[in-house]
This record gives structure tokens, C-alpha cells and sequence, in this order.
């Protein structure tokens, strides 16, 4: 008979290891969704950004104006607010174009009187990645005398502008809608945990415990398992950015180390924060709880 209280003993720490384990991995695995949700959001609104930067205007010059003008005017271009880079393309350059688009040398036809000339390509930046500003800045640049026309891909500009705010909140919203239910998981998870403890906190305060020395060891539990939980979903998160460049590394880009760094850190962060947050609002509830509620 001496036997059973050891035994019983040994059977309640190994519940509560395993409690404390399945805490630490709902945690681990909750933070690595939310970590793979919040990485995907960013990687694929960059995506799309870097997208609107591939969007060039080219500006077409008479067949008289002269080179030197030309260079002239592309200096002045850079310094636009709404241009990220810009460039010359020679006269040469753009007959050589022109020749392999009409498919034979039309020089050979017309010599003395080539109606190509130089073109500026610029770059717009994502901000005026869209039909209006697109057109307002054709209009400027028209009014220059030296411009003949600008020439712009319409229809990738219409489709970025249409669709990139709609990609950007549905991401957006997924993400939002997902990492609550995460969290309402956690907090039910830690909830529980306490739950099972409720008579000893009572017990305490009954033998004349403070509320804050009955709160220090559970708040002290959150914080280790928020670190556990956060270090093995930063290992977790970190190895998916690894394969996920490994499948695409346009999306997953590694140039990016410094908001990768920041992100995974908040993970971290957040788990700690969060586990101990909730741990504290669980035992306040038991500290506060009738006698009679501790039943239901």
C-alpha cells in the first residue's frame, strides 16, 4: 500500500510534463502558422510591388532632335519623383529593334531619312504604378517640344492597378482571420492548463498567499514555454524560407535579410509576450473566482 502515493506521484508529473510538452508544441506550431502567414503576406505584396517596378515608359523623340538633348533631358527626368531609374536608348540600339520586328534592314530602303531615333526608357516607380498616374505623367511629358509620344504597356498598367490593392487585402484579411483563430487556440490551450491547477491557486490564497505570489510561478511557466514555443517556430519558420527558396526563389527572396531578421524576432517576441499575457488573465480569473464557480 506504501507504494501508491509514489506511484501516484510519478503519474501526476509525467501529466504535467506532458501538459507542459503539449503546450509548448501547440505554441511552436501556432507561431509557425502565424509566422508562415505573415512572411507570405510580405513576400507576396513585395512580389507584386516588385512587379509595378518592371512597368517603363518609353519616350519617343522627333527624328531631328539631337542626341546631346536627348541626355539633356533624361538627367532632368531622374530627378522626378515619380521615376526610379531611366536610360538612353541610342538611335542604334532602337534601329536594331525596329529591324528585327519588321523582319528585313529598311534602311536599305530609306537611307538617308531613318525615322528612328534615341528613346528615354523610365522605370515608375509602384506608388504611380496606375492608369491615372500613368496618364498624367504622359502628359507632362508630352508637353515637352522635343517629345513625339510616350509609349506605355496599358494593359499590365490597368491590370496591376485594378488588381493590386484586391490581392493585397484578400492576403491581407486570410492572414488577419487565421492568426486569430491561432491565437484563440493558444490562449484555450494555456487556459486549460490553469484550469486543472485552479484548486491549488485557491489553496494558496487560502494558507494566506498574495494574489502576485500565487501569479509569479504561472506567469514564470508562460515565459519559459512562450520561449520554447517561439525558439522551435523561428527553427520551423526559418527552415520553410529555406525550401520555399529553394522552390521559388522569386518569391522568397534572401536579398530581404533584414526584414526576415525583424519578422522572425517579432515571432519570438510575440510568443513570449502573448503566453505570458494569457497566463496572467487565466490566474487572475481563479485568483477572483467564487468558491462555488471552481466546480463548474
Amino acid at each position: 500500500m506504501a507504494k501508491y502515493p509514489d506511484t501516484i506521484d510519478r503519474i501526476t508529473k509525467a501529466r504535467l510534463r506532458l501538459s507542459t510538452f503539449g503546450s509548448i508544441m501547440s505554441i511552436a506550431l501556432t507561431m509557425f502558422f502565424i509566422g508562415t502567414l505573415t512572411f507570405f503576406a510580405y513576400f507576396s505584396t513585395h512580389y507584386i510591388r516588385n512587379l509595378s517596378q518592371n512597368i517603363e515608359l518609353e519616350v519617343l523623340f522627333y527624328g531631328d532632335v539631337k542626341e546631346a538633348d536627348i541626355n539633356a533631358l533624361e538627367q532632368q527626368l531622374k530627378l522626378k519623383p515619380y521615376i526610379t531609374s531611366s536610360r538612353v536608348s541610342s538611335k542604334e540600339e532602337n534601329t536594331a529593334i525596329a529591324k528585327k520586328i519588321v523582319g528585313y534592314n529598311y534602311t536599305e530602303i530609306i537611307p538617308n531619312n531613318n525615322p528612328i531615333n534615341a528613346s528615354i526608357m523610365l522605370s515608375v516607380a509602384p506608388d504611380y504604378a496606375n492608369t491615372d498616374s500613368i496618364a498624367n505623367i504622359k502628359k507632362e511629358l508630352k508637353r515637352n517640344e522635343l517629345v513625339q509620344d510616350v509609349d506605355s504597356p496599358d494593359i499590365i498598367v490597368k491590370s496591376l492597378s485594378d488588381n493590386f490593392r484586391k490581392i493585397q487585402w484578400i492576403i491581407l484579411g486570410i492572414c488577419a482571420v487565421f492568426m486569430i483563430i491561432s491565437m484563440l487556440l493558444i490562449a484555450n490551450c494555456i487556459r486549460l492548463n490553469i484550469y486543472a491547477q485552479r484548486f491549488n491557486i485557491k489553496s494558496m490564497l487560502l494558507v494566506g498567499a498574495t494574489p502576485r505570489f500565487v501569479r509569479r510561478p504561472f506567469v514564470m511557466k508562460g515565459f519559459v514555454q512562450g520561449v520554447w514555443g517561439g525558439v522551435i517556430a523561428v527553427i520551423l519558420v526559418a527552415l520553410a524560407l529555406y525550401f520555399g527558396h529553394q522552390a521559388i526563389p522569386d518569391l522568397v527572396d534572401f536579398s530581404l535579410m533584414v526584414p526576415i531578421a525583424i519578422i522572425l524576432g517579432a515571432i519570438l517576441l510575440f510568443s513570449i509576450l502573448f503566453s505570458i499575457i494569457i497566463s496572467s488573465m487565466s490566474v487572475n480569473r481563479y485568483i477572483r473566482i467564487n468558491d462555488e464557480r471552481l466546480y463548474l
